[in-house]
């Protein structure tokens, strides 16, 4: 047997190189810094191997090497890399290597420039001409054109010469169509005239469709001939039907066919005829293409919300004084956004008169647009939408889509809520999202009919599509308190059974939280149950045992009052609704003897010398101008309350804030303004974060901290945020609209009211004292800590962690 040894320079460089795979080694908070000893030893061995690679040149002088010696170790990493390639290319010499390094050390190549360099050097067609001239243009390739550069390299037999042309063609294309284009090339069995051809479809692509082409070339098995004939045929297709397309393409069980007959049966079809062709879909089609209507809503609940006020590409909206500080053809640019139906009734009109006219009917048609964008949507597509009514302002909810359907359902259903559920939803998808939404949103009546019978039929479709998993209950569970209160009382049994039945399941998880569902009821909300209701709720409870919610009721304050110091941050968005919030909070802080400071904690920039003195519109604009924070400070007894304020700028700036919130000794985080700005603000940065391994799952489950959601929200984005806190937050939350009145009151009583009371206090004691906040019917969609959902989700967390079962994506919510 013959045994392989390595020399010792390779026994070096396989060291460093499994060290640096296996990630950066973070240092022990306290300790003091130490080099990055892994990263020195990669640099060495990367420098010697490119030193090799350089003095192989044919033809070098002692000089020359000398020369090599002295530069190449002064070199950055990636440059390195790049000279590697050029020293192995035929025909290279000391001149062209020398150019390289004088290049190099005026331009920065980042990584994906440098591994698409690398790709194009390595074709065996490739010589040292082709890779000079290719230095400049690879140097100019975005991100996503040279993902996709590389995918076309990848494909058997292509030469140097078809590569160059390529360059250039990829980086005048948008970065979807060159995802698309990434994805196109990488399909088994393509070959280089073939994708050529397909270039210029793929460069005729507009947002949307490109979105649809590359999840439909990723489709497990697509093979050439049903890619180029889909292709043909996405070019064709409306914005919102290549979305919904490019939802539902990502089905795994999806086979290329199936994905074609999709395109031509459906999608392809126009807007009368896909309603009539849906009602030919067997109950399975009619579910998956449900599954990716809803999954595709949140396209469309962002266009119905934003066209609530004349907003920007970003859906910020636009000032009286922006507006009028725009020229008409800026004015003419906003108006061109609307749909064509829409342009078609309002241009007279706005072409018409002054400048104040365009304006105003600016305003009229896009709130015109709202509607027309509601009335274009397939009957299907508005059910799907309507699903989301945590995401969907009220006013976009009840003004809006309620009517539409409404009108849907006269029309094809003869109003009947319960033969539209059937036809539209047979295998009840939907239905318990459906049903939750209109109770949320107090619209229920306007569909619900009044007859028991009917009534407990359609509870039997709510408990089909409500009692799946685990999510599905604590949806269900958020909104059942309007849902009893418009049953008949035999309609109501009906559905106490049901769920009598479902706590009996073998997941005792799942069995658990209906059981606790039930007693919660009996215990809090006896007024809503009937005596029959009551009495099988109590067998069940003498049957499983009662479970002790007091114990997730228990606060963390003892544990914050330590210090001496209550800390909170909240963030505002840069927009009109931002600023207005920030303003108002900022009011109410000041006129109750907060004092106004610069926050060194939290400022990524410098703040201007006396914040006291600046107004708060202008204080608000330099704070998203300059990155600073501030804070309202107040002393309550023997604690100091500490109420940071900062602006949201960016991603980067925004991990950072994130990032110092979790590693400090904060309390609350507070997320003011509009809904769709909660993923930019929190989810995506904290996720990054974890995922980054900035942020560990131990360090969140340390401190029990308090999130305050202050913008619209729902269940759904409620169980989201508690799974990427790794449960241990207490949040305030609303499953309908957020306002500023119930909001900044809050966030200033919660502390003061943990200050001025005994740290034995529980969520109760919170509730009554701040129960004047949530008088009359303004509060009845909040969440407050404490609540059922709350303790729902503390239930769920702990039978999940006791029985190992916490594996699932917590980022991640469940299919039925």
């Amino acid at each position: 047997m013959r045994h392989h040894t390595l020399c010792p320079r390779a026994l070096l460089f396989l060291a460093t190189f499994v060290v640096f795979l296996s990630g950066p080694v973070l240092p022990v908070r306290g300790a003091s810094p130490q080099p990055n000893q892994a990263s020195a030893q990669l640099d060495q061995a990367s420098a010697q191997q490119t030193l090799d690679l350089y003095q192989s040149i044919p033809g070098l002088t002692s000089q020359q090497i000398d020369y090599g010696k002295a530069v190449i170790p002064k070199m950055h990493y990636n440059a390195q890399r790049i000279l590697r390639k050029i020293c192995a290319l035929p025909g290279v010499n000391f001149e062209y290597a020398k150019q390289t390094i004088d290049i190099l050390g005026r331009e920065r190549f980042n990584f994906e420039q440098v591994q698409t360099f690398e790709s194009l050097a390595s074709l065996s067609t490739a010589d040292i001409k082709l890779g000079m001239a290719s230095l400049a243009t690879v140097k100019e390739m975005s991100f996503e054109a040279g993902r996709a550069f590389r995918s076309y390299l990848g494909m058997q037999g292509v030469t140097a010469n078809q590569a160059m042309p390529m360059i250039s063609l990829l980086n005048n294309m948008d970065d979807y169509n060159n995802r698309a284009a990434k994805a196109f090339f990488a399909v088994k069995g393509m070959r280089v005239d073939i994708a050529q051809k397909g270039m210029p479809a793929l460069m005729r692509l507009r947002n949307n469709q490109a979105k649809a082409a590359e999840t439909y070339a990723k489709v497990s098995g697509m093979d050439i001939e049903t890619l180029l004939d889909g292709l043909e045929l996405i070019q064709k297709l409306h914005q919102d039907d290549a979305w919904n397309a490019r939802c539902l393409f990502t089905d795994k069980s999806l086979a290329p066919r199936d994905a074609w007959n999709w395109l031509v049966s459906y999608f392809a079809l126009p807007a009368n005829v896909q309603e009539a062709q849906y009602d030919k879909l067997d109950s399975h089609q009619k579910t998956v293409l449900l599954q990716a209507l809803e999954e595709g809503s949140t396209e469309i609940v962002w266009k119905i919300n934003n066209f609530h006020a004349v907003t920007d590409a970003n859906g910020y909206e636009l000032s009286e004084s922006t507006l009028n500080s725009y020229s008409m053809g800026q004015l003419a640019n906003k108006f061109g956004e609307l749909p064509p139906s829409v342009q078609e009734r309002f241009s007279g009109q706005f072409s018409g008169g002054s400048k104040g006219q365009a304006i105003s009917v600016l305003k009229q048609a896009t709130s015109a647009a709202r509607v027309q964008t509601a009335r274009d949507l397939s009957v299907a597509n508005a059910y799907a939408v309507m699903t989301q009514g945590g995401e969907l302002y009220d006013s976009s909810f009840r003004e809006i889509l309620v009517p539409v359907l409404q009108a849907r359902i006269a029309s094809r259903n003869q109003g009947d809520l319960l033969s539209f559920l059937k036809s539209i939803d047979p295998e009840s998808r939907l239905v318990s999202d459906f049903i939750s939404s209109c109770a949320q949103k107090g619209k229920l009546t306007v569909f619900f009919p009044t007859d028991g019978g009917k009534q407990r039929e359609i509870l039997s479709l709510v408990a089909a599509s409500a009692f799946q998993n685990e999510d599905s209950i604590l949806l269900f569970s958020a909104t059942l308190s309007h849902l009893l209160k418009v049953l008949t009382p035999d309609a109501r049994t009906y559905l106490i059974t049901i769920m009598a039945q479902n706590s009996e399941a073998e997941n005792s998880a799942f069995a658990k939280l209906i059981n606790v569902i039930l007693q919660y009821y009996l215990q809090t909300y006896p007024e809503l149950l009937g005596p029959a209701d009551r009495t099988l709720i109590s067998r069940l409870i003498v049957r499983h045992g009662a479970v002790n919610l007091d114990r997730y009721q228990v606060t963390p304050f003892a544990e914050w009052k330590q210090d001496g110091r209550l800390g909170s941050v909240s963030m505002f968005h840069p927009d009109d609704d931002g600023r207005q919030s920030f303003i108002s909070n900022a009011n109410l802080l000041l006129s109750n003897g907060y004092q106004l400071v610069p926050s060194q904690q939290y400022s990524v920039g410098s703040a201007p010398s006396g914040v006291q003195g600046i107004g708060l519109a202008s204080l608000f604009q330099s704070m998203r101008e300059r990155h600073f924070a501030v804070a309202f400070v107040k002393k309550v007894g023997s604690v100091t309350i500490v109420h940071t304020q900062f602006v949201y700028s960016d991603k980067e700036n925004q991990m950072e804030m994130l990032n110092r919130f979790i590693h400090s000794k904060d309390e609350m985080l507070a997320q003011r303004g509009h809904s769709y700005w909660r993923s930019e603000q929190i989810i995506e940065p904290l996720t990054k974060l974890i995922e980054d391994n900035k942020v560990t799952e131990s360090e969140l489950r340390e401190k029990q901290r308090f999130l305050s959601l202050g913008s619209c929200g729902g269940v759904k984005v409620y169980t989201t945020l508690t799974r990427l806190f790794a449960s241990s937050v207490d949040i305030l939350a609303t499953i309908g609209t957020g306002l500023a009145l119930i909001n900044d009151p809050y966030n200033k009583m919660f502390f003061e009211i943990i200050a001025s009371n005994p740290s034995t206090i529980s969520w109760k004691t919170v509730a009554q004292q701040s129960s004047s906040i949530f008088q009359g019917d303004r509060g009845q969609d909040y969440l407050l800590p404490g609540s059922l959902t709350a303790i729902l989700h503390k239930i769920l967390d702990e039978t999940q962690q006791a029985s190992g079962t916490a594996t699932r994506n917590r980022f991640e919510r469940p299919q039925g």
